[in-house]
């Protein structure tokens, strides 16, 4: 008998969850009318949001209000850095980062440097660990409006100090985006954080949902044209049955993460000798 897959490549996409599978099927049914209208079916498609939101945003640990959903992680991303820059354009023009971010978080920051303003990169060192020292002293030089760090790194896995680094900024007076793509879904998050993002295929929900996070006092302006919907945060319909199962699977996922760091772990022999999916 042959052995089974063995899947490598969670750090991009996890394999789907049972939880998310189940979620899409029922809203498809309920939730394809548009949540913005008042009639019937858009009324029952709002609840399913409402719903949606509030059991994401209770998984993290902050307000219904706090979260809105995006069509991927990297619009997140996007519209983390671009808007914590936005936000805070009369305190400076910098943006500090490590040297390991996300291409998202770094292809934001050449579009705020094209634009006129500047980006410090803090080195990591030979294990991908930021330099905190230098990430310190980074976010103490003036003009600093925002700084980025990734909770964890996709490609060689190294968890960064964020505790540590959101201390420094809240030290310096300067809000912390963290890009959680990585972490949610599977670890706990530090606090201390300003804005957040994370990919709802990392955690086995669907593709093409992402979260932006936006804590209460935090100065953020969205970067995009005018739009009443998900509090003006980003633009468009959100896809709502893939919200529904993003929320649902990130529950599930949470709630167990003794079972999620077994499927994402290293494969291990079973009693028939056939290798378990990591």
């Amino acid at each position: 008998m042959s052995a089974s897959p063995v899947y490598l490549d969670a750090a991009t996409a996890a394999p789907p969850h049972p939880v998310a599978r189940q979620a899409l099927l029922a809203a498809l049914d309920d939730g394809w009318a548009d949540p913005a209208r008042l009639y019937g079916q858009a009324r029952r498609a709002r609840q399913l949001l409402d719903a949606a939101r509030e059991a994401a945003a209770a998984t993290l640990g902050v307000r219904a209000d706090e979260l809105s959903f995006t069509p991927s992680g990297t619009a997140a991303a996007h519209s983390a850095v671009l808007g914590g820059l936005a936000g805070r354009r009369r305190v400076g023009a910098t943006l500090v980062h490590s040297a390991i971010e996300h291409s998202a978080v770094l292809h934001a920051a050449q579009r705020h440097v094209a634009g006129g303003g500047s980006a410090v990169s803090v080195p990591v060192d030979r294990l991908g660990r930021l330099d905190l020292d230098a990430f310190a002293d980074a976010v103490r030089a003036p003009g600093v409006a925002l700084a980025a760090l990734i909770g964890a790194s996709h490609e060689v896995g190294t968890v960064q100090p964020v505790a540590p680094a959101a201390a420094a900024c809240a030290a310096a007076g300067v809000p912390l985006y963290v890009d959680a793509a990585q972490l949610v879904g599977r670890v706990p998050v530090p606090a201390g954080w300003s804005v957040l993002t994370a990919s709802a295929h990392k955690w086995g929900g669907p593709p093409g949902v992402g979260l932006l996070v936006v804590r209460k006092g935090t100065r953020w302006e969205s970067p995009w044209p005018a739009d009443e919907r998900e509090s003006g945060r980003t633009p468009g319909v959100v896809n709502l049955p893939a919200v529904v199962a993003a929320a649902a699977s990130l529950r599930a996922a949470a709630a167990d993460p003794a079972a999620e760091a077994a499927l994402l772990g290293p494969p291990v022999a079973g009693a028939s000798g056939q290798s378990r999916r990591g």
